[in-house]
């Protein structure tokens, strides 16, 4: 037998304050305002014909109606859930979630992402570009692609490559130079992501290493809080950054960046995947483990 049932939206509105017990908290989480939720509520009480929720000066309380409703609405937000999520092919076998820092998933991943779909088309690949440190017990994440020294306890960790630092610019700039002294006549690009690591390496280093004895000048310049912006300030010839070597590889190919001076000195952090040992045993994670590895040696020859 079908019943007239009220709109799933409000069975939505109904799971969520119940398990919040929280209308505001509720609208927060639906995106909705606490007087749209409220009324969503108060249809399905009226539709019903029982009162749901018991309001209290601070607090709200589920009914004993509420109590009934509350197992089955449930169990029917995850039917539906599980039935959408088959008919779009997306279970845990096809769908891998790769974290990484912005710079690497602008310059290195995305540029070849392509690679990775024709190879394996049955795997649905995301990409959750930020810099905060994934929680793989909690977070909906298979591996992290990091750029760091570690360590990171509990963690198995695969290394993938070093990295090193040297000047990078457009080629109209770098005609213009001819010695590691004429940086003082271009603005620096300074990437801050690079303080987080302890003594992390930066113009000054970079500058004693070529030779240069006075360095105040080096502090001067732009500062960019991500290293994907500085090194397309870059690109557009808004100054000289002091370029990672595997970001920087895609666009020195393009002919996009080139660099000056030869020398180059060791970032000090590497990259490596870092997650749960069971998750290093999925087909879905073996495959991308052997194909990043492949695009990093061919992006980045030895």
């Amino acid at each position: 037998m079908r019943y007239s049932l009220p709109p799933l939206n409000s069975f939505r509105a109904f799971e969520c304050v119940a398990r919040h017990m929280s209308f505001a908290k509720a609208a927060l989480e639906l995106g909705l305002t606490p007087s749209a939720l409220s009324y969503q509520i108060k249809m399905l009480e009226e539709q019903l014909q029982v009162q749901l929720f018991v309001r209290l000066n601070r607090a709200i309380e589920l009914t004993s109606a509420g109590h009934r409703l509350l197992p089955g609405v449930e169990a029917g937000l995850d039917n539906f859930s599980e039935a959408v999520a088959r008919v779009k092919g997306m279970d845990e076998d096809n769908v891998l979630v790769i974290s990484t820092g912005p710079g690497t998933a602008s310059k290195v991943i995305a540029p070849r992402i392509y690679r990775f779909m024709e190879a394996y088309p049955e795997i649905e690949l995301r990409i959750s570009a930020n810099l905060k440190l994934v929680d793989f017990y909690k977070d909906d994440v298979d591996l992290g692609l990091r750029f760091g020294r570690g360590p990171y306890p509990g963690l198995q960790v695969d290394f993938l490559m070093e990295d090193y630092l040297t000047p990078m610019c457009a080629p109209r700039l770098a005609e213009q130079m001819r010695q590691p002294e004429d940086l003082k006549n271009f603005t620096l690009l300074h990437e801050d992501s690079m303080a987080t690591f302890l003594n992390a390496p930066g113009w000054k280093d970079w500058l004693r290493s070529a030779g240069v004895s006075h360095t105040a000048w080096a502090d001067k310049g732009m500062h960019f809080s991500q290293i994907d912006h500085a090194q397309d300030a870059a690109i557009e010839g808004a100054g000289v950054i002091l370029g990672r070597k595997v970001l920087c590889a895609y666009d020195a190919r393009l002919g996009l960046l080139t660099n000056p001076f030869d020398l180059k000195i060791p970032a000090t952090a590497h990259y490596m995947l870092v997650g749960l040992e069971n998750s290093f045993q999925k087909h879905k994670c073996k495959v991308f483990i052997d194909w990043i590895k492949s695009e990093l040696e061919e992006l980045c020859p030895a």
